[in-house]
């Protein structure tokens, strides 16, 4: 991997929209990650050379703007900042920002591309961001979600993400399914050969002389699909529960594989997850599928589909909806005393309620949220710290450890 590798995946993501008039934002990564090497080279050198060589050939009729993340501070996820705001292209300019930058921090990246958007006004506009990131989120947000966010409130929204040397597929999950869940592009950085054949294709090909229309094509029957029915529990539901998706089907249906159970938001293509159908030896029928919720309210579709090119053979609809969600705790105890913490929600959350110090990142106790049939959840009990101070009980959901609810304490007495 070179930096030839990370020009041809920038191009790339370009190519298709220098047809648009859209503005678009380069979020750039200068986490402390970048100064690793690749070939006796800082990765943050590579970028450097690439960003550069870039704009050098930007349309000049298409503004673009540059945000930079990780460059001014050590462990700060609020370390984002526009370095210039979307206009006329200015290559030297750019150049000159680039070469300015220190890489030293975390890797806020849902953050930043969410930024970058704002910058934008994506909302109300036609906006594109390309982000270039050497590693996974590091900052408890969920670029899956976060994509899936974009999307929905976005006029017109796109994220490319250029995944610069990230060899393994986990931690390209992230960044694939922030591109994918905008419509966008995921290029990994490591496929030399695939990315030269690519920009040969679609950036550099001559155009094609015209062809006369060809003869229409006989189409193919559709295909012979089962016939199946799906039934979700509970059809409404709220942010981040879990729902069960159950499948009866004819005889026909055991004797077709490849099928598969997908969660959409409605009116989007691109599944929020998907499992496939399992059958049930003892039964003779098929297991039940479960689904977390994304933490977004809104209509979503579950489907069945057969095949590659997904042919629907059933779907169901489920709504998802707000809820309130509170901790229920003393608002002052003594130190080291023991005390019991009360998570007031409906059913079907799960995750783990922790104390903090205020404005501290390490837990100092945890609990493990369960269900209840009389209070739908169970009383955690706690042994408060010694140290007399502020503190804050939180609720964090798996399986991404979004904070849901918060609860002040104050351990001891308050300082004058």
């Amino acid at each position: 991997m070179n930096k030839k590798i990370l020009l041809a995946a920038l191009l790339l993501c370009s190519a298709p929209l220098a047809q648009a008039e859209e503005r678009a934002m380069l979020v750039l990564d200068a986490s402390g990650s970048m100064w690793g090497q690749i070939e006796g080279k800082a990765k943050i050198d590579i970028a450097r050379e690439a960003l550069k060589t870039l704009v050098a050939d930007w349309p000049a009729n298409r503004s673009v703007g540059l945000v930079a993340y990780g460059h001014r501070q050590k462990d700060d996820c609020n370390d984002i900042e526009t370095l210039l705001p979307a206009g006329a292209v200015d290559a030297t300019r750019i150049g000159k920002i680039v070469d300015g930058l220190t890489p030293k921090g975390k890797t806020p990246l849902s953050a930043a591309v969410k930024h970058a958007a704002e910058a934008l006004k994506y909302t109300e506009e036609k906006a594109t961001v390309i982000l270039i990131s050497d590693g996974v989120e590091t900052c408890n947000l969920d670029p899956c979600a976060l994509g899936t966010e974009l999307e929905k409130l976005g006029v017109d929204f796109t994220a490319h993400v250029i995944g610069f040397d990230v060899a393994k597929v986990e931690d390209q999950q992230g960044l694939r399914c922030l591109a994918e869940n905008t419509g966008g592009k995921f290029i990994s950085a490591a496929n030399a050969g695939e990315l030269k054949t690519a920009l040969e294709q679609t950036a550099k090909a001559p155009e094609p002389e015209p062809q006369p229309a060809p003869e229409p094509e006989k189409q193919p029957e559709p295909p012979v699909l089962p016939k199946a029915t799906l039934t979700v529990t509970p059809a409404e539901t709220i942010k981040g529960a879990e729902i069960e998706v159950k499948v009866e089907g004819d005889a026909d249906m055991a004797k077709n594989a490849d099928m598969h159970i997908e969660l959409f938001m409605a009116g989007k293509n691109v599944a929020v997850n998907h499992q496939y159908l399992n059958q049930d030896k003892k039964s003779g029928g098929y297991k039940s599928a479960k689904f977390r919720m994304p933490n977004v309210t809104g209509d979503f579709v579950v489907r069945l589909a057969k095949g590659d090119h997904r042919e629907r053979v059933a779907e169901a609809a489920v709504k998802v909806i707000e809820a309130e969600i509170k901790l229920v705790a003393p608002a002052q105890a003594a130190p080291g005393s023991k005390i019991e913490v009360k998570l007031d929600a409906p059913l079907g959350l799960k995750g783990d309620v922790r104390l903090y110090p205020q404005n501290g990142e390490k837990s100092v106790g945890t609990g493990y949220v369960r269900e209840d049939a009389i209070e739908n959840y169970k009383p955690m009990k706690f042994t408060l710290p010694e140290v007399p101070g502020a503190y804050v009980f939180k609720f964090e959901a798996k399986p991404d450890k979004k904070v849901m609810a918060e609860l002040p304490i104050q351990i001891g007495e308050t300082q004058p």
